[in-house]
């Protein structure tokens, strides 16, 4: 693999909107990096989802005082909230670096056990090298350099592929705790438990009626104080993560079976196909018709719902 070390490496960021739709609050665009990493002094932190793709040489990344070496070929994702740092790097180490905002990353129709466990601090690595290339890569920066929005558009939906793909493979999942210091955030480790009390019980009802006050309850806690810790954790709110879980029920439906739309919107959670429709056209950009018909021209339908 030739791997020239002369790169100018620089910063691109696009508007990932095709992706995400009001619904969801926060940022909604991808960055990318290919570089050679370096040394961290001290931990630190961020909302995104953060993807490591080392290209060559090794890196050994520390979460909350425990070490993750990744050697090259190999690819890491976690959701950064998760207090980390680089402890070692090789010489030679070249690594690609993609941030997808958590907004833009619930709304991709990804493994839901997968999901689950990167939600929940989970450290995925993969077992297969190669999936994705140096040179696709580097060809991503290019594509975003020129700022050509049809190109674009199309390399969001190749990240998005690369992790269907990676969710496909085998791969390992190292669970660290993502409870930072007191000092980083006014949360403590009661309220992150109460946050994944919180996902799990939306991951397995989502597709039933349920509401804020069902969760809240779940966990033992008053809905205002429940939605704010949630929010202030997860950048989302409950309603609006929620509302995506369903979403994403409803593609893969979509996507794997011919039942009538409005029994998927009902199985899916939604009590009123009006309201399914409306949610899918905010946050997809297009109805559910032309989503089904844009999956098998795609060749979508192998999501699993795990």
């Amino acid at each position: 693999m030739d791997i020239s070390l002369n790169l100018e490496y620089e910063n691109f960021s696009v508007d990932s909107e095709n992706y995400i739709g009001p619904l969801l609050d926060g940022e909604t665009e991808l960055s990318f990096e290919l570089r050679q990493p370096f040394y961290m002094d001290d931990y630190h932190w961020h909302q995104q989802i953060e993807v490591n793709i080392l290209f060559r040489g090794y890196i050994e990344y520390v979460f909350n005082n425990s070490s993750l070496r990744i050697e090259a070929g190999e690819m890491a994702l976690f959701w950064a909230v998760t207090p980390h740092k680089l402890n070692q790097v090789s010489d030679d180490a070249v690594m690609g670096l993609i941030n997808i905002p958590l907004n833009v990353f619930l709304s991709w129709a990804l493994s839901k056990d997968f999901v689950q466990k990167v939600m929940h601090g989970g450290i995925v690595t993969s077992l297969n090298k190669g999936i994705v290339s140096f040179s696709e890569s580097n060809r991503w920066l290019n594509c975003y350099h020129e700022n050509d929005e049809a190109r674009n558009n199309i390399v969001q939906e190749e990240v998005f592929l690369m992790l269907r793909r990676l969710c496909t493979y085998d791969y390992k999942v190292e669970m660290f705790s993502f409870l930072r210091d007191v000092t980083l955030r006014n949360a403590n480790q009661t309220g992150y438990k109460n946050v994944q009390l919180m996902l799990d019980y939306i991951a397995n009802n989502h597709n039933k009626d349920i509401k804020v006050e069902d969760i809240a309850y779940h966990v033992k806690l008053h809905p205002k104080y429940a939605m704010g810790l949630f929010k202030n954790m997860l950048s989302v709110s409950i309603k609006q993560y929620l509302i995506i879980m369903r979403i994403n029920h409803a593609k893969v439906l979509l996507s794997n079976t011919r039942n009538p739309i409005k029994n998927i919107a009902t199985n899916s959670g939604f009590k009123h196909p009006s309201s399914f429709f409306a949610a899918f056209k905010t946050h997809t950009g297009i109805t559910p018709q032309e989503f089904r018909e844009n999956s098998l021209k795609l060749g979508l339908s192998d999501i699993g719902m795990h």
